[in-house]
């Protein structure tokens, strides 16, 4: 099976900063969602950070694109990437891990 990165983010800065920057993050997020190397990404509840899952990509790679995010840019956020290959998966995702 495919590697998955989950991508764990804790923001530095308030909400209201973060919030600035929240549709160009969308954008960001989108445009690898489209490109096939995110699965989803959102926002942690309670608000502290995000999620994003990833595909499709080396670490390197996915270290690379992280550094586009608005959030990163603008120094609003620390990220932790977790690397992990699927020893089980439900078959809805099974297009995720081949």
């Amino acid at each position: 099976m495919k590697k998955i990165f989950v991508v764990s983010t804790t923001y530095t800065k308030s909400l209201e900063e973060v919030g600035k920057f929240r549709n160009d993050h969308f954008e960001f997020i989108q445009k690898y969602i489209d490109a096939g190397k995110f699965i989803a990404g959102g926002r942690q509840n309670p608000p502290t950070g995000g999620l994003i899952l990833a595909y499709n990509v080396t670490k390197e790679e996915l270290e690379e694109i992280l550094k586009e995010d608005p959030y990163y840019k603008n120094d609003l956020i620390e990220t932790v990437i977790t690397e992990f290959t699927p020893a089980l998966l439900n078959k809805s995702f099974e297009k995720f891990s081949n």
